[in-house]
């Protein structure tokens, strides 16, 4: 297993790692998806035998503050320690960057937990709501987003 920056070659298979394992939602535009890569300040995949079978990503200031936003093992790998080295590959060791990521998924709280994760009492979000759609007085008119 090898942990490594992703290239552009790797985006499909990363695209397709996401969809098949809960990500669909967020993946399914193959140019959003490059977009989001790209604006990510930390990206890492997890290849055996040239496959991709885990990526990670964060955005980071490199200062003092980090969010881990996508961390995904394809199922026949995990258990295998590829989620603690992507984490690892991403996060690093500057014990002065503060890290923070949503932990809502199956096994998420304990595994993160091993990393030395805790819950925290002061972190606070502003969630993503889907546009609005409205539609014109006009007969016939077509939704448009707000």
């Amino acid at each position: 297993m090898k942990i490594r920056s992703i290239l552009p070659g790797d985006l499909e298979q990363v695209r397709a790692l996401l969809g098949a394992n809960g990500w669909a939602h967020r993946v399914g535009d193959p140019d959003r998806f490059a977009d989001l890569v790209s604006k990510s300040q930390r990206t890492a995949v997890a290849v055996v035998d040239e496959r991709v079978v885990g990526f990670a990503r964060a955005l980071c200031d490199n200062q003092s503050n980090g969010y881990l936003s996508m961390l995904v093992v394809s199922p026949g790998h995990r258990r295998q320690g590829i989620g603690r080295a992507l984490v690892d590959h991403i996060v690093g060791n500057d014990c002065r960057i503060t890290w923070m990521l949503r932990a809502d998924r199956a096994g998420a709280r304990e595994f993160f937990a091993k990393l030395g994760f805790a819950a925290s009492s002061v972190a606070m979000e502003r969630t993503r709501k889907p546009p609005r759609i409205t539609r014109s007085d006009s007969p016939g008119a077509s939704p448009r987003k707000r």
